[in-house]
């Protein structure tokens, strides 16, 4: 008996999934690490083609620099190549990076070079500082999913947004389809640059997305929690605590008509650039 491999709906050109947490807030680095191993794992590993694992540690001794808040080009990057991804590794990578620090995990290729177009890549800033914009991104190619990814995934990183958002305290988030670069769609389109949005991150959510994480502030903008879960134009509202609402703007990740971002950004218009 053949087995009907059709997908259940037409596959479009292979475009980014991107999901990305702000906070201003100290982190719990072993607890961090403990989400990112589980985030790797369940999100990451099973779209690389071979076994994925040994974090090897590259230019982890780099001082910060006074000219910038992001340190110099040699930022610590950790890259993953075959081997055992575990906790402890990366627990250990964590706590022997200093206060600075800036951490880039991506896919390696067969010639043990960065694999990031066409495959994954995930980053985690962080600074003792509680006033410095911390951020975390995963993003991963679409073609890996086989051009459509399944509702079961769809939720994994939803979860993994959730968990996330109530670990860093997160001023905001989102996760979105088709987008590249460092800035959100939203920020192309209003000329506003990368340091502006990170720093403002608290206050202005920085774009409507498939999944939009509203920070305490912005809510409070909005006029308050249940205002915002019932007057919301999205698929699903949902209270996370601490002030903190997931919007979910459509059921599947890649339906997202135009008309609903834009009724989106509508209801969002006060806490926008």
């Amino acid at each position: 008996m053949s087995t009907d491999l059709t997908l259940p709906r037409p596959v479009s050109p292979p475009h980014v999934v991107r999901l990305e947490l702000d906070t201003f807030s100290g982190v719990d680095r072993p607890a961090l690490a403990k989400w990112f191993g589980a985030l790797f794992t369940d999100l990451l590993a099973p779209l690389c083609p071979a076994s994925v694992a040994e974090l090897v540690s590259v230019a982890r001794d780099y001082v910060p620099s006074d000219t910038t808040p992001w340190g110099p080009p040699g930022y610590a990057r950790l890259l993953l190549s075959s081997g055992d991804f575990t906790f402890s590794t990366w627990d250990a990578a964590l706590s022997e990076l200093p206060p600075f620090l800036r951490v880039q995990l991506v896919q390696l290729d067969s010639q043990g070079l960065p694999l990031v177009d066409g495959g994954w890549y995930a980053e985690v800033m962080l600074k003792d500082d509680p006033e410095f914009p911390h951020q975390i991104v995963v993003a991963a190619s679409r073609s890996l999913f086989g051009g459509w990814i399944s509702p079961v995934t769809q939720q994994e990183w939803l979860a993994a947004l959730r968990t996330g958002a109530a670990l860093v305290r997160a001023s905001g988030g989102w996760i979105t389809l088709d987008r590249v670069g460092v800035r959100t769609a939203h920020e192309v389109a209003a000329g506003v640059g990368i340091d502006e949005s990170l720093f403002m991150a608290a206050e202005l959510a920085r774009g409507p997305h498939w999944a939009t994480l509203l920070g305490p502030r912005q809510v409070a903008a909005l006029g308050g929690v249940q205002e915002v879960c019932t007057a919301a134009p999205c698929h699903l509202a949902e209270h996370l605590g601490g002030g903190r609402i997931l919007l979910q703007l459509t059921e599947h990740l890649d339906d997202v008509p135009p008309e609903a971002l834009e009724a989106l950004a509508a209801f969002l218009q006060p806490v926008l650039h």
